[in-house]
């Protein structure tokens, strides 16, 4: 198995066990504030941390990231487009089966991931203004991905919701 071949299979495991924590959060949980302070955001995106935000947040940036990281040219400097990330972040935000739409989401974002060629992996990019080869992002995206799982962890067991044993939520056999 080759490091693209590792991280899709591995990225995959993370995105499914994401939604055990999402699967027993109770509904009225998903949009508690627990603790309000000028330091509780990330970023300028995401002004209120909730179960909810931060698991949209990460798969709204998925979104954006599988579909320009394999059509941009080497050397690129990316960043978001604001205008999508809000229009997906509403439509998410009002779906009526999230975790329905998020695997829907997930699955084209694997399947463009899937076809990214060693030319494309080794490209080079600029993201936040660090530089990257693109197999190195699809590694910062894997790590995004798990930094908010621990913040959505966390949320769960404050909202005194049981949160699923880390390890034991993967898959039986890994990369």
């Amino acid at each position: 198995m080759n490091e693209h071949q590792r991280f899709l299979e591995l990225f995959d495991a993370l995105f499914v066990a994401n939604n055990k924590w999402m699967d027993v959060t109770p509904a009225e949980k998903l949009e508690w504030v627990p603790l309000e302070n000028p330091n509780m955001k990330f970023g300028d995106r995401i002004s209120t941390i909730t179960i909810k935000s931060l698991y949209i947040h990460t798969l709204v940036g998925e979104c954006g990231w599988s579909r320009t990281l394999g059509t941009c040219e080497n050397g690129a400097a990316l960043a978001p487009d604001h205008g999508q990330v809000k229009a997906l972040t509403k439509q998410l935000d009002k779906s009526r089966d999230l975790l329905g739409d998020a695997m829907s989401l997930h699955r084209a974002n694997m399947e463009r991931f899937k076809v990214y060629d060693q030319r494309c992996l080794d490209k080079r990019i600029s993201w936040m203004g660090r530089d990257w080869s693109v197999m190195g992002f699809l590694w910062g995206i894997y790590s995004h991905r798990s930094y908010h799982l621990g913040n959505i962890d966390l949320l769960v067991r404050e909202a005194d919701a049981p949160a699923p044993d880390f390890f034991t939520n993967f898959r039986q056999e890994m990369a």
